[in-house]
């Protein structure tokens, strides 16, 4: 059944009592709304931070442990510490570290920003020898500046 107040009654609804009521209504629950935001958002912190802890604990156990898989296995470690001499003696025949021709173009790529410059030369040398790939030696002439 419609309502038949008159249209004056109507507006004073909307105008007066709504926002009455709205304010009654917001007092009484503003207090509870707020500490259960408080509460959601402190157990997400403790939640990322616990996350963030244990990314940092099995990072330094997985640097450790590739550390002294290194150590114990000269032969297998990179390039990137060998001393000069020995980069400039390196032939563009051998790869420039191990396991360099199971990487991918794109994994080498993302990689070539944090290796010193003696090594992209290496990696550039050998590129061009055997596989010539177009998305590793675009990004090696952009770093080398050649």
């Amino acid at each position: 059944m419609p309502d038949q107040r008159p249209l004056a009654a109507k507006v004073l609804d909307l105008v007066v009592y709504a926002p009455v009521w709205l304010a009654v209504r917001l007092s009484s629950d503003l207090p509870g709304r707020v500490a259960g935001g408080c509460a959601r958002v402190q157990q997400r912190v403790q939640v990322a931070r616990w996350v963030g802890e244990m990314a940092v604990t099995f990072g330094r156990s997985e640097v450790e442990r590739r550390l002294t898989t290194a150590a114990e296995h000269r032969s297998l470690q990179p390039i990137v510490a060998a001393p000069l001499a020995m980069v400039s003696a390196h032939q563009p025949s051998a790869p420039p570290f191990e396991g360099y021709e199971h990487l991918a173009a794109a994994q080498i790529v993302q990689l070539l920003g944090r290796l010193p410059h003696a090594e992209l030369v290496l990696i550039r040398d050998y590129e061009t020898a055997h596989r010539r790939r177009r998305t590793i030696l675009a990004k090696l002439t952009q770093l080398l500046g050649s």
